[in-house]
């Protein structure tokens, strides 16, 4: 099939061609030449949507040459296919033509060949004291490549990935995406049921595993994969007693393997959502959508390569990944990976190794700041922190800020589905910081629409965050049409409520899911927990609905105190009664001594509730 377009400006013309030009589909280019006015013609043929042209093609190309000259006919963009095809057949001194501009930008490019690109840069990883050069990543993934070949893994195959950070993960990873293969991201803290319930849902035939907290009876876990019930046929061991570098020797006897290169658009992650509020879904995404928004954040972010990143958060997360393999790939810089997440740990690594990034939840932040051996000094290498997984309060941000003076915090607000949609900048106010998400990034659209009734609405007003962009999700894997998140424009439902304040920036007021329903009111569990926050002694709260026999849903505070703080319910709720609507305010307030957490840093909602409600007797 070809689309061939004719553009006139006078006695210039351009001609567009899409598709291939061959025997079937020469006659239809010749036939748009022919209508040509000659006398007085410059003759542009655009072949940037053009794959290949056959001899057939180049008999109406000869024969439009033969009335024009070499300054009054020229072929632009011709891909390197296309230019063979002139050379080898003389064309090339027949024709006035220009090859198409490679596009330069790493995130046009796949993993694989990213990777490429980047041996020879130095030093990409340090990991349990070891230095991993790009060129060790690049052979010790080849070697790996070949294992996992040899088990039947080819290009499409779906491989999972179940192990805590480690260099053997970042091996694996690209070994992966050097078969075409599908890298699926696998949260290590779960549960075997839990891991043959993602293996269900992402078809994964091949399980590359390391060690698994709280397993003592690999038999056991193994089992619960190999049963049959999911399609895991083969599990690999990449855990911290394998060491590949062992291997480097086999390098030469596989090296000129797997040489085929893959498109940035072509699927080649799925991260699964967290699950905190219902059954994980798989995300299927390309290098393209997850590198873009890593390029996102580094507009705002300077890094750079002599940057040192303290990559920790787990790498089956989408913020995790971004910052461990995305930053490190996009600018070559060396990326330190913890081989404990205690906060003492992190403390240390920063410091010897003089990091300069760390991205992470403020939970953890907030935990190393209190820990007893800590000094601003300690950290005083830092130069940008980005912040996600939940909000940081006034109070919280200003403790960090003024122990650590030198280091910028950054507020991003990001999903599975999309890693970056908004976050604070260099230049914002303290307020912009501790109150809103920032403001969109490049290339993202926002708008907010009526929960109920899927309608735009005014900026200023709440409602459900809808987006739009070229990073996003590709879809879910194996889920139904109607149960994709794209609408019939492409804009997704984030499930997320927020609002556009006059200025641009986004401020988020809760889940939708979350709404509490309280009589038939409508209640943001976002707007009382900011209005709880600012009581003295609170250090963290989360707002939710618990059940009530009469109004439905009733409102609970889970919150956690500063040490040896106390609290008084009834103090509380005649401070908020000046600030919130007497129905928004909390009936119950429940004192917790922590959050249950999921893996990726952020609130198990669905275990939180279960607690509260036990504390309430109203499980």
């Amino acid at each position: 099939m070809l689309t061939v377009k004719v553009i006139k400006n006078g006695s210039s013309v351009v001609v567009a061609t899409e598709g291939v030009i061959d025997t079937e589909t020469a006659p239809q280019l010749g036939a748009a030449l022919l209508e040509l006015d000659y006398s007085d013609l410059t003759l542009t043929l655009d072949f940037d949507k053009t794959k290949y042209i056959t001899s057939a093609g180049l008999r109406v190309l000869l024969i439009a040459r033969k009335k024009l000259s070499d300054d009054t006919m020229r072929i632009v963009n011709a891909n390197d296919d296309i230019a063979e095809v002139f050379k080898v057949t003389g064309f090339s001194n027949i024709l006035n033509y220009s090859l198409k501009k490679q596009d330069t930008d790493d995130c046009h490019m796949s993993f694989k060949a990213l990777l490429k690109k980047r041996a020879g840069d130095g030093t990409a990883y340090v990991f349990a004291g070891r230095e991993y050069t790009w060129d060790d990543v690049d052979r010790l993934s080849q070697i790996v490549a070949d294992d996992l070949a040899k088990l039947g893994v080819k290009k499409g195959s779906h491989v999972g990935i179940c192990s805590p950070n480690s260099i053997n993960w970042i091996i694996t990873f690209f070994a992966v995406q050097k078969l075409g293969a599908i890298a699926l991201l696998v949260n290590y803290g779960l549960k075997p049921d839990e891991v043959a319930t993602l293996a269900e849902i992402g078809d994964i035939t091949h399980l590359c595993y390391g060690a698994i907290p709280g397993i003592t009876d690999f038999g056991i876990y193994s089992s619960a994969l190999l049963d049959g019930r999911s399609a895991v046929e083969y599990m690999y061991d990449i855990g911290i007693g394998v060491d590949f570098s062992a291997r480097l020797s086999e390098y030469d006897a596989v090296k000129d393997k797997y040489s085929e290169m893959y498109h940035s658009d072509d699927p080649s992650v799925v991260i699964f959502t967290s699950g905190s509020t219902g059954k994980p879904k798989a995300v299927l995404s390309s290098s393209f959508n997850l590198l873009n928004s890593v390029k996102a954040i580094s507009i705002e972010c300077n890094f750079t390569k002599e940057d040192r990143v303290c990559a920790f958060l787990p790498l089956f997360h989408v913020f995790g990944f971004s910052s461990c393999i995305g930053i490190g790939l996009l600018y070559g810089c060396v990326s330190y990976i913890p081989t404990s997440s205690k906060p003492a740990a992190l403390i240390e690594l920063i410091r010897d190794r003089k990091c300069t990034v760390f991205n992470t939840v403020p939970t953890m932040f907030l935990a190393m700041v209190q820990q007893p051996g800590f000094t601003p000094e300690s950290l005083s290498s830092l130069r940008v922190s980005v912040l996600g997984g939940s909000a940081t309060s006034e109070s919280q941000m200003t403790m960090l800020r003024s122990l650590l003076p030198g280091n910028h915090f950054c507020n991003i607000y990001g999903m599975s589905e999309n890693a970056v949609i908004s976050m604070t900048r260099y230049e914002d106010t303290f307020e912009h910081v501790t109150q809103t998400v920032g403001r969109r990034v490049d290339g993202i659209e926002i708008e907010i629409r009526n929960h109920a009734t899927g309608e735009k609405i005014p900026d200023g007003d709440p409602g459900e965050i809808f987006i739009r962009s070229k990073e996003m999700i590709v879809c879910y894997y194996r889920l139904p049409v109607e149960l994709q998140p794209l609408d019939d424009e492409g804009w997704l439902a984030t499930g997320d409520l927020g609002v556009i304040l006059p200025d641009g920036y986004l401020k988020l007021v809760g889940r939708a899911k979350d709404l509490i329903i309280r009589g038939g009111e409508n209640i943001s569990p976002g707007e009382v927990a900011d209005a709880v926050a600012q009581l003295p002694g609170v250090a963290d709260v989360k707002v939710l609905g618990v059940p009530h026999e009469v109004l439905g849903e009733e409102v609970a505070a889970a919150i956690l105190l500063k040490d040896g703080e106390t609290f008084d319910a009834e103090a509380a709720k005649q401070t908020l009664s000046g600030k919130l609507a007497r129905y928004k305010i909390p009936e119950y307030f429940v004192v917790m001594d922590r959050f249950p957490l999921l893996g990726s840093g952020k609130i198990d909602a669905i275990n939180l509730k279960k607690e509260v409600l036990a504390k309430l007797n109203k499980g």
